[in-house]
């Protein structure tokens, strides 16, 4: 497979740079906007317009499940399309969904539900668009030994958006009212499809089909980017052990709060900004990420801090075992280490996936991979409803976090341990 560029574009080194500085950016804009709404909309949903727990289930749905049904057809465009296109597509329809959503209030309610619903299904297909494309478009670009340092920006940007905009849009809604907030979203969007004009055409074209397999075989096919993901013991270990982070986190989040309320002294305003403040904890572990020793920056790295990413589940489940101000310290204390070592362990795990996986697989690779995990999320989140119907939540807890030490263990494998990421 080769990379392909228009006649005329970019040197190289030009797009090095423009990449380095507009990706990461753009990246916090839009995840900025993105967060925004999806605090935004089911407070509104529930605040004014009256939604049930069904709705908000419903839209929920809508937000995730278009990335697991369409994920082929994401790493079809992908490879069809250049790279400019597709992240300028993904980002016009968050500002489709942001400006839909800004007329929510203007109709009657049942309607106004509708149009969320539609929102959220527009941000689904952006964001399965803009995951795809992104793990495409670095390692097309960037030299190998700059992956991480890229993937640490991005991972930094992400994170300072999701802890920044619950706090802001929360001012907003009150300062703005819910239509102009909503615009707002919309506008920030508009910023980073100006920002990702910068990005220069390459196009990553699909591969040809493999001896063997008739010429109008499709080599992007979820099946076949699940082997991808399972091809070696590092990539399946890798695999394995999101999904069933994905999955453990779901079954913890869906109780927590429950029990939490139950067994410690916590209160709606402390616990909103103790979330918060965790997520600090992912920007300093996506910044740390090349700033640790070199022995961590590596495969051990890799197993060291995925392990601590789902072993911090077990302490919050003690925590909401154990109740009072000792259960709820614990709990914070999981919080922080799952964000911190999460921070670290994605810039880990995203630049083994790059360096390990071809170009040519990469995009299907990459669709699966998420879609995989994608699907882990409202398992979770049904696992943990019903399992709360039988059981008290904090037994759950801690049963779920005394399980997540099994992926723990599992990451810190040898195979793992000395691959060169």
């Amino acid at each position: 497979m080769t990379t392909d560029v228009n006649a005329g574009a970019a040197t190289p080194q030009q797009r090095h740079k423009s990449l380095e500085t507009t990706l990461p950016v753009a990246n916090f804009i839009s995840y900025f906007a993105i967060a925004a709404v999806e605090f935004a909309v089911p407070f509104v949903a529930v605040a004014t317009l009256g939604a049930t727990s069904l709705v908000i289930a419903a839209l929920g749905i809508c937000r995730f499940a278009p990335q697991v049904l369409l994920a082929r057809t994401a790493a079809l465009i992908v490879e069809r399309y250049d790279q400019r296109t597709v992240m300028l597509g993904s980002e016009l329809l968050r500002v489709v969904a942001f400006l839909l959503s800004a007329l929510a209030l203007v109709v009657s309610p049942g309607w106004g539900l509708a149009i969320f619903a539609l929102a959220n299904i527009a941000l689904a297909c952006g964001s399965i668009l803009t995951s795809v494309s992104t793990q495409v478009l670095v390692p097309a670009v960037f030299a190998d030994k700059a992956l991480p340092k890229v993937y640490a920006r991005l991972g930094i940007a992400e994170s300072s958006a999701d802890g920044l905009a619950p706090f802001l849009t929360g001012l907003g809604l009150g300062a703005l009212g819910v239509s102009p907030t909503f615009g707002v979203a919309a506008a920030l969007a508009a910023c980073a499809c100006a920002l990702l004009l910068r990005i220069p055409r390459i196009r990553v074209p699909a591969d040809e089909p493999e001896e063997g397999e008739p010429q109008a075989a499709s080599r992007t096919t979820l099946r076949r980017g699940l082997r991808y993901n399972l091809d070696t013991p590092p990539l399946r270990i890798i695999t394995i052990w999101a999904v069933s982070y994905n999955l453990g986190q779901c079954i913890i989040e869906a109780l927590l709060l429950i029990a939490l309320l139950k067994q410690t002294p916590i209160t709606a305003a402390s616990y909103g900004v103790i979330r918060t403040c965790a997520v600090l904890f992912a920007v300093l572990g996506a910044y740390l990420a090349e700033r640790l020793p070199t022995r961590l920056r590596s495969g051990l790295g890799t197993s060291i801090f995925g392990c601590g990413a789902v072993a911090a589940y077990a302490v919050t489940g003690i925590g909401a075992y154990l109740g009072g101000m000792t259960g709820l310290a614990l709990v914070i204390a999981g919080f922080m280490l799952d964000e911190f070592c999460s921070g670290v362990a994605l810039v880990r795990i995203q630049t083994l996936r790059a360096r390990t996986i071809a170009q040519k697989d990469r995009a299907i690779a990459t669709a699966a991979y998420r879609a995989l995990n994608l699907t882990a999320v409202p398992v979770g989140f049904a696992l943990g409803g019903l399992a709360g119907l039988f059981l008290t939540p904090a037994s759950i807890l801690l049963a779920v976090g005394l399980l997540m030490l099994l992926p723990a263990l599992l990451i810190l494998s040898r195979s793992v341990r000395t691959s060169a990421d």
